[in-house]
């Protein structure tokens, strides 16, 4: 699930959201796995690991990270929704990342997800932020 020895790519073609409970994101996964997502390609992030992992400004990685990271941000709403998903984490929530290659997929994956409480969902495509 969490390995801070990493740094986690952007996450193109992702559905990011935050679940509060560690039961509700059990049974998202169980949820999300049974739609026909795959485990292995479903990303949870949580605790200290998962912050560090995150890294949102690469400060954990060392300078190329910074670099990367800086290059990543296409402007502000990247940036700030990558805090949110930090402060999240810091505050004990799990963060799930859920490939979405098509509005199909991101429309499955929204409903299993706002059926059980997440929130700030987003998706993120190569160039845009979308809010969902």
């Amino acid at each position: 699930m969490n390995n801070p020895e990493l740094m986690m790519s952007y996450p193109n073609h992702r559905v990011c959201a935050i679940i509060d409970e560690r039961s509700d994101a059990s049974d998202v996964l169980d949820a999300l796995i049974k739609m026909g997502g795959k485990e292995d390609e479903i990303e949870i992030l949580n605790g200290r690991e998962g912050v560090t992992l995150l890294d949102p400004d690469g400060k954990h990685h060392g300078f190329f990270a910074k670099v990367a990271r800086m290059l990543q941000a296409y402007g502000d709403v990247e940036r700030k929704s990558m805090h949110v998903y930090e402060t999240a984490l810091k505050k004990g929530a799990f963060v799930f990342i859920i490939p979405a290659e098509n509005e199909d997929d991101k429309n499955r994956i929204k409903n299993v997800l706002t059926d059980y409480k997440a929130y700030e969902l987003n998706y993120f495509s190569t160039w845009v932020v979308e809010s969902m």
